[in-house]
């Protein structure tokens, strides 16, 4: 239960502000979020000349990886997680 229940806790905090993502400010701000984050698109930036940017490009993964992260968090229930538990538990 040690490790399940941050995650638990955790689960709700993203629940509490984003719902299930799928209405109103909610949906409104993950939209915006995936813009701004080019999710789906490839993260490769480039600079006016055409050639990539690796710093900026990483900016992206980055902006990427934290749009994922809320994602999965809102859409996460309590089977996922408590099947996460068991997973981290046999490691």
């Amino acid at each position: 239960m040690d490790i399940l229940h941050p995650l638990l806790r955790r689960k709700r905090a993203y629940q509490g502000l984003f719902g299930d993502g799928a209405q109103g400010e909610a949906r409104a701000v993950l939209a915006d979020l995936k813009r701004f984050c080019m999710v789906p698109e490839a993260p490769v930036a480039r600079s006016p000349d055409g050639a990539v940017d690796p710093l900026a490009s990483m900016r992206l993964v980055g902006r990427q990886e934290v749009f994922n992260r809320i994602r999965a968090m809102v859409a996460i229930d309590d089977r996922a997680l408590f099947n996460l538990k068991e997973e981290v538990a046999d490691d």
